[in-house]
């Protein structure tokens, strides 16, 4: 009799791969909002603690996006993987953002006014993500949250240039063929 290979088709749902989680799961580390307040490698001014290591969580988010990108569920493992979760799909509303703009420049511009436009905290009208993060206990919690996201926005922009363009200041079309993707079927508007 001839013997077939099994069916790979024919596997549970859900079983498979799973997602890239963040290496910084269950390290000491401040939280809001359910999300832990990593320290960052930036020169932006805001409340994360400065980095020691050689990779940070926005290295993670970038390192980690296009694999990430491919999955429609994520385990959340811990403050870390909450925060991991946000900024993946703050990079990717960036990816579309930069889109549209052939040049770095133009696309610097436009992600300089999408860093400073107002989002929406855990719980606020508006925030995309239901009740994956925990609601603020409090204004000052959710305060700390936005001022933390907003530094790490910053810093992730610029490093999303930085994959995205190429020195002489063209598109990376194989970054860019990653705009159009969305990390667990949700976006941020």
């Amino acid at each position: 009799a001839i013997e077939r290979a099994p069916d790979a088709t024919a596997e549970k749902p859900g079983s498979g791969m799973p997602a890239y989680h963040s290496k910084s799961i269950g390290a000491a580390a401040d939280e809001a909002c359910g999300c832990a307040l990593l320290p960052l490698k930036t020169k932006t001014r805001g409340p994360a603690p400065p980095c020691t290591d050689d990779e940070d969580i926005i290295d993670e988010v970038i390192k980690y996006f296009r694999p990430n990108c491919l999955f429609r569920n994520f385990d959340v493992k811990g403050g870390a993987d909450r925060t991991l979760i946000y900024l993946t799909l703050s990079m990717q509303q960036m990816l579309r953002e930069c889109e549209r703009h052939k040049a770095r420049a133009d696309g610097e511009k436009a992600l300089q006014a999408l860093v400073l436009k107002q989002f929406p905290t855990p719980g606020a009208p508006g925030w995309p993500l239901g009740g994956m993060f925990p609601v603020p206990n409090d204004i000052q919690e959710g305060e700390t949250w936005r001022l933390y996201m907003k530094q790490a926005r910053e810093e992730l922009a610029t490093r999303t240039l930085d994959v995205l363009y190429y020195a002489d200041g063209s598109k990376n079309k194989w970054w860019n063929s990653f705009a159009k993707r969305k990390f667990m079927g949700k976006e941020l508007k």
